[in-house]
């Protein structure tokens, strides 16, 4: 009788730690899933913020001109709306430069987008210039408490 117990006993602990395993996978796969589905919503949210940034004109100076020089563009340090422009009435990219908003969704709550705008060197985009370019880096961070990081997204308006 005693070897009966031990083999319950044994089969008792098995399913148990079978049980653990099972339940340990399952949470895994939903924070799994729940992250996935993060990263398609912060892509969605900020796509869409993208798509309104990119329709803007490049410059507050080439909205109704056509500029030679880039000593027409805005300088470097002064990438911001105009004075009397506010959001949603922005009319060039930079104006977003330090924008910042809050998308609320009904399953995963709030996603957090924020953008800089930087002029680049139009032969490698990736360094950041102090001075005028023909080209501008749109960069469009969006966070949400489903994500290990911010997601990114990168857009070039050049002139």
């Amino acid at each position: 009788m005693g070897d009966n117990y031990l083999t319950v006993l044994a089969a008792i602990v098995l399913l148990a730690a079978l049980i653990l395993n099972v339940n340990r996978t399952i949470l895994l796969s939903s924070d799994s899933y729940y992250e996935a589905e993060a990263i398609v919503t912060a892509a969605a949210v900020g796509q869409q913020l993208m798509d309104e940034v990119s329709s803007k004109e490049f410059d507050e100076n080439t909205i109704n001109n056509f500029i030679r020089e880039i000593s027409g563009f805005t300088a470097a340090d002064s990438l911001s709306p105009e004075s009397g422009e506010s959001y949603p009435f922005f009319d060039d990219v930079d104006d977003f430069n330090g924008f910042s908003r809050v998308d609320s969704t009904s399953r995963l709550g709030n996603f957090s987008s924020s953008v800089v705008v930087n002029y680049v060197d139009p032969l490698n985009p990736d360094v950041t210039q102090n001075s005028r370019t023909k080209m501008k880096k749109i960069t469009i961070s969006v966070t949400s408490s489903y994500l290990v990081g911010a997601l990114q997204l990168h857009y070039y308006s050049s002139y």
